[in-house]
């Protein structure tokens, strides 16, 4: 079923609800839709209640504000969850989805039971070094051509370190799948760091795997899903 929640400043996000049981709360990555989790929808709303948005500037949701924030996204998210009746979700991160996903149990952590994180970046300079130099170069055009304002908008929250608390590791105490390929965009080395200080996290690198893990390994990426959940 396709829903709409009507934000605070007027915009419309939309998400998409399947399935029932546990709930699971998917969150797409840059430039994406609700659509990028298409190869996990038949295996998990079997057993779950599933709630794939599109977060604001993207797909179907619109953005009325001139300014694109963590905040704003989070206020949408409490909002589904809340038109939905969903106290506590496992939540499903792809790329900076899963960025969104992580900093919203910072802040949330009641409202999250257990997280899958699809390829998580914590700062900018994490990317590698060719990716944050196409982001520096996107940016720079976008800005100066007045009808990309939304893709603007977009980099720049891409382009922002995640605003986590000092105290993330007592906030995120909840089990965290991280997955990423070994050709990855995100430098894991650079992100080992913050997954080893977390309590209950756990690390599955793909062999032969870039970024687009959803697209190209859903198969393994589903049975370890799966396996967590």
């Amino acid at each position: 079923m396709e829903k709409i929640v009507s934000s605070t400043d007027g915009s419309h996000i939309f998400y998409k609800v399947l399935g029932q049981g546990t709930p699971m709360f998917f969150i797409h990555g840059n430039s994406g839709s609700h659509q990028a989790f298409q190869k996990q929808i038949d295996v998990f709303q079997k057993n779950h209640l599933l709630v794939l948005m599109d977060t604001r500037d993207h797909g179907h949701s619109t953005n009325q504000s001139e300014q694109l924030d963590f905040q704003a996204i989070f206020d949408d998210i409490l909002s589904i969850l809340e038109n939905e009746q969903i106290e506590q979700t496992i939540m499903v991160g792809f790329s900076d989805g899963a960025n969104i996903a992580l900093s919203f149990a910072n802040y949330y952590p009641e409202r999250v039971s257990k997280m899958v994180l699809i390829s998580p970046n914590i700062r900018f300079d994490q990317l590698k070094k060719s990716k944050q130099l196409l982001y520096k170069s996107l940016r720079v055009v976008s800005e100066y051509l007045l009808r990309l304002k939304k893709e603007s908008r977009v980099l720049r929250l891409a382009m922002k370190n995640l605003p986590l608390t000092s105290n993330y590791r007592e906030k995120l105490k909840m089990p965290i799948l991280f997955i990423f390929g070994d050709r990855d965009i995100i430098d894991l080395k650079k992100v080992s760091p913050f997954i080893d200080s977390l309590k209950q996290a756990k690390l599955i690198v793909l062999n032969k795997t870039g970024h687009s893990i959803l697209r190209t390994r859903p198969l393994i990426v589903n049975k370890e899903i799966e396996s967590f959940i």
